[in-house]
């Protein structure tokens, strides 16, 4: 048999290949193995590689919440949310997702899920807790208080808007609690801010500084025990500024 036969027979042998697949595609279960067997991955994926439905994909999910597999989660609800927007689970993955996020502490990528979530579904009988999830996502991504407070001022804005919105919800409640944590911790940064401004002679920002929490956050204050320190810098700075005004440091003109 020459080169052109042995070429003319394989592909002989390939069409009625090809029709044996066919035709057990069409009739039975074995059309896999055997489309496997004569073409390997030719064709792709086989069929017992589906695509997840929006069901599955949900219960995947959810199954990772509950033994904390987060990643997990957060891929299967990504998924869920990119491929079935308009399934009946869509706005479950939404949710969802930003509290795998949550939970496996990425608060960044949290907050954005939660405030996506309030911004497609305003009406949403959920928007309570997201919106306490979202004042939580800032809280917590605090630092140390001698850091830049951006965080927390965050976090009371979510908590007030909370409280405005939904003042009767259990959520409000905790938001409270939340925002006078959050009051603590400014009191506490502004005090040491003071407390700094003071020793390098900068009396009139010590002041300003002292005065702003003492009016503003007399119950944080009184909790930290502030009261008494701060009354007695303020009356020192007081009658410093009263003497005339001086050259600004370095510091204040640099913004501290």
């Amino acid at each position: 048999m020459n080169f052109s036969q042995r070429i003319q027979a394989v592909g002989i042998r390939f069409l009625l290949a090809l029709f044996i697949v066919s035709a057990t595609w069409a009739t039975s279960g074995c059309g896999t193995s055997l489309k496997e067997y004569y073409f390997g991955d030719l064709f792709g994926k086989s069929s017992s590689e589906t695509v997840q439905s929006p069901e599955q994909l949900a219960m995947d999910g959810m199954e990772a919440m509950r033994s904390k597999d987060y990643s997990k989660a957060v891929n299967s609800f990504q998924q869920l949310k990119e491929r079935y927007p308009y399934s009946e689970y869509a706005i479950l993955a939404e949710l969802k997702l930003g509290d795998a996020h949550f939970y496996n502490k990425d608060y960044a990528e949290a907050a954005i899920a939660y405030e996506e979530f309030v911004r497609l579904h305003p009406r949403n009988e959920a928007v309570p807790y997201v919106l306490y999830q979202i004042g939580m996502c800032h809280f917590l991504s605090f630092s140390t208080i001698d850091r830049d407070q951006e965080e927390t001022r965050l976090a009371m804005d979510a908590f007030r808007r909370l409280v405005q919105a939904y003042p009767g919800s259990e959520y409000a409640e905790r938001a409270q609690k939340q925002i006078y944590e959050c009051q603590k911790r400014l009191v506490a940064h502004e005090f040491q801010v003071g407390q700094f401004y003071f020793r390098t002679g900068e009396y009139a920002s010590a002041q300003n500084r002292l005065e702003t929490i003492f009016h503003l956050y007399p119950e944080a204050i009184a909790d930290l025990g502030y009261q008494e320190e701060i009354k007695k810098l303020l009356a020192k700075s007081e009658k410093e500024v009263a003497k005339g005004e001086r050259k600004p440091s370095i510091w204040s003109r640099m913004g501290f």
